[in-house]
C-alpha cells in the first residue's frame, strides 16, 4: 500500500473520530516515509480544526493534543470550504501548523481525491 485516504465527517463533539482519524493517519506516516497519508475533514468534522474551540466548557478534552500530533508527524489535513462556510468558519479561523498548513478544498473536489490514493477508510 502505498497511499492511504482517511475520511472524516462526524463531529467531534460526543465522538473521538476525526481525533482518531488524526491519530491512524500519524500511526501511517510513523511506518516510514514512502507512505502517502491525508486526513480529508468534511461535514461537521471540520470543526476539529477550529482554532480556540474552547471544547473544556462542555467538558470534552482539548484537540490541541491530537492536532500537534498531526502537526509533528507532518500529517497534511484537508477540509472542504462549503462545510466551514456553513458552519461559520473562514481560512483565517483554522489551527495554525507549522509544517503543513490545512488545505481547503472545494466539496467537488473530494471524489477526485478519493480516486488518488490506493486505500480510503472512512472513520
Amino acid at each position: 500500500m502505498d497511499s492511504v485516504l482517511i475520511l472524516c465527517n462526524k463531529s467531534p463533539f460526543g465522538s473521538n473520530s476525526a481525533y482518531e482519524a488524526i491519530r491512524l493517519g500519524a500511526g501511517y506516516l510513523g511506518l516510514g516515509e514512502d507512505i502517502d497519508c491525508k486526513v480529508l475533514l468534511y461535514g461537521d468534522a471540520v470543526l476539529t480544526v477550529k482554532n480556540n474551540l474552547m471544547v473544556e466548557k462542555i467538558g470534552m478534552d482539548s484537540m490541541e493534543e491530537g492536532l500537534e500530533m498531526a502537526d509533528l508527524s507532518e500529517l497534511p489535513i484537508i477540509v472542504t470550504q462549503e462545510d466551514m462556510n456553513r458552519r461559520g468558519m473562514n481560512k483565517e479561523e483554522l489551527f495554525e501548523f507549522e509544517e503543513i498548513p490545512i488545505q481547503v478544498i472545494s466539496r467537488s473536489e473530494i471524489s477526485k481525491i478519493i480516486m488518488e490514493f490506493d486505500s480510503v477508510f472512512h472513520i
